[in-house]
Order: C-alpha cells, then structure tokens, then sequence
C-alpha cells in the first residue's frame, strides 16, 4: 500500500511540473517515454494547461514577406517593447495554389484559422506548428450558382466540448446563409437563417464572450453580426451613435474590432481625404474608439479616444497592453500610444498584407 500511495504521489507532482512547462518543452518531453507522452496528449492534461498558461502570450503577425512572396508566421513577445522574434518564423504551406495572402482568424484556446481565396478553410495551432485543412461543404447551391464564401469565424462551445468553424456564403445573388463545421465530427451542416450582407474587413473578426463577431449591412449604415457559438443563434448589434462614418463619407473609414480592457471595442479609422473615386490623401487620418461597457447593451457605447492626426496609417490592427495601438504603416508595423501620443514607433517586421493577434499557447490537438 505504501508503495502505490507513493508511486501515485509521484505521478501527481510529474503533473504538476509539466503543466508548468511552456508548450515548446513539452513537445521536447513526448519522448521521453509512453506514459508522459500519453499524458502530455490527454484532453484532461491539455485543458489544465490551457488554464495555467493565462499569462503566456504571444503576438503572431501573419504576412507576405516581400523577398519570396511566401506567407509566414513570426512569434513576438508582448512583454519586448521591441518586439524581437521570440521563436524562429513559421512558413505556412502552399494553402492557396496561386500563393496568394491567406486571412488570419482567431485565436481560440491557442488556435487559429486560416482562409484561402479559393474556399480553402485551415485550422493551425502555431505553437505545435500543426495544421489540418477542412473538407469542402457537400452542399450545393440553387440554380448551380456559384457559391462563394464572404467570412469565416472560429469558436470553442464548452456545452460540448467541441471547436467549431462558421461560413458565411451568398448562396446565390444577395442571398447570405451560413454553414458550421464541428471538428469532432470533421464535416459541415447547414443552419436555418437568412443573414444581412456581410463585409469582409481585414481587422475586424473577433471571438469575444463566447461570440464571433463580424462586419455586417451597407457602408452608409454598417453594424456587427454576432454568432453565438453555444446556442447557435446570430444577432444584430447596432454602431454607437455619431460614430465617425455619420460626419464623413462612410466609405472613407476603416473599420476594425477589438478588446479593450475587458470590452469589446470598436476602431474607426479615417483614411484621409477622398481624392477621387479610390484614392485618398493619407497625410490627415483621425482614429476613433468606442468601447461597449455592457456587451450587447447597444446604449452602452461611450466613445472613449479621439486620436491624430496621423499619415501613412493603412489599418489599424490590435490593442497591446491597453494603453498602445499596433497598425499596418506602409507594410510596416508600427504602434502608438493612445494616452495624447501620436508619435508612430516602427518595428522590423514588414510584408504585405499584416495581420495579427494576440494568442495564448496551447497543446489543444486539430486531430
């Protein structure tokens, strides 16, 4: 009896070491015999680790490097100000055959998803390196119109313990439906709604509280579509009144959605003075922040900064530590502080195309 009490003691302290480690060690570690790899790989084991690793993050900016044209994954870490790479750069594999830009999405519980302009859907967890590619929707369209899919978004449903994909698709003209994908049952199945036409922005999808959330409506009236990933069930949420694009032509502001100090937060971006049709003088950009004090309370919006002038801002991509703007200048990612400092502070990392978040490492498996 003494002897199995501490055979047992001591598997219980391997645990709590291990569930200590950063996921790069832990990798390392799967060899070390069967019995730490069979642990290491546990849904019981990698759900705890998720837990602990609260404050193990990193920024992941996607780009296309401008040398070979290939699309990477560079790690940073949020406590450098000078944001160094913290892990060697991750090429992403040929998704896309034409090698175009992939649209970064996510993260949840340490993964994140990948989309390709030719329908391709991937799931990746960065810090495993692991990628797996979704089937394609059996489903059909009527008429044999060509369905072509406008957004994606990724979220984890604790009621199940299940991670799941959503696409918005026209399934034929100004027709939008939705499709759900379950990863514990790798395929696709439809959903019964009728949805408003939604907008494909660069730095706008964003999980937040449990909803995925994305652009939706006109460009003279935009709002957010919500997509509970328990319940399944979308809904609409208004923009805050006098919002930046209600005292300039509308299509001259970027939109971008993001957490603030434990809200959601929406970025309004001026992109300068309307030349013509396309272009625009980008020596006078304004920044506007809303932020909604209650989620999915519409009269909650307060507007909460009003920043600029600022020059050469083609989006603005993320909050860092609250207090610091990170953004895409002239493919080059630069931040400012939002605290009267308008003062654009560069980074070595450039490329076309620059996206990023904000992610928390994980073991979660795509398999």
């Amino acid at each position: 009896m003494e002897g199995a009490s501490e055979i047992n003691l001591n598997e219980e302290i391997v645990m709590e070491i291990l569930l200590r480690l950063p996921v790069k060690s832990l990798i390392k570690f799967n060899c070390v015999c069967r019995g730490w790899r069979d642990l290491i790989n546990s849904r019981h084991f990698i759900n705890m680790h998720l837990c602990l690793a609260q404050s193990t993050e990193y920024i992941i900016v996607k780009r296309l490097r401008d040398e070979d044209n290939k699309n990477v994954l560079s790690f940073h870490s949020p406590a450098d100000e000078s944001l160094l790479a913290a892990a060697p750069e991750l090429e992403l594999p040929e998704l896309d055959e034409a090698n175009w830009p992939l649209q970064l999405i996510g993260p949840c519980n340490g993964i994140v998803c990948l989309r390709d302009f030719h329908e391709g859907i991937h799931l990746c967890n960065p810090m495993t390196r692991k990628f797996r590619t979704l089937p394609q929707s059996s489903f059909g369209s009527p008429g044999g119109f060509l369905r072509q899919t406008h957004v994606v978004g990724l979220g984890f449903d604790s009621t199940i313990d299940d991670y799941k994909v959503v696409r918005i698709f026209e399934s034929s003209l100004y027709d939008f439906r939705a499709e759900i994908y379950n990863l514990s049952t790798d395929s696709w199945r439809q959903v019964d709604a009728i949805l408003p036409p939604v907008i494909l922005r660069d730095c706008f999808d964003l999980l937040f509280n449990g909803f995925f959330h994305w652009s939706a409506g006109p460009e003279s009236s935009p709002h957010i579509l919500s997509f509970e990933m328990g319940a399944e069930v979308f809904k609409e949420i208004k923009y805050p009144n006098g919002w930046l694009g209600e005292q300039a032509e509308p299509r001259s502001v970027e939109h971008s959605l993001v957490v603030l100090d434990d809200s959601m937060a929406l970025i309004l971006f001026s992109r300068g003075r309307l030349l013509d049709s396309e272009l625009y003088d980008k020596s006078e950009q304004y920044i506007e922040i809303w932020a909604m004090m209650e989620y999915g309370v519409e009269e909650s919006w307060v507007k909460k900064f009003f920043l600029g002038p600022f020059s050469g801002i083609q989006c603005v991509l993320s909050f860092w530590s609250n207090d610091k703007l990170l953004a895409d200048c002239c493919k080059q990612l630069v931040s400012f502080g939002i605290q009267n400092d308008s003062k654009l502070k560069k980074y070595d990392i450039k490329g076309f195309y620059l996206q990023l978040v904000i992610l928390k490492e994980s073991l979660v498996s795509l398999y």
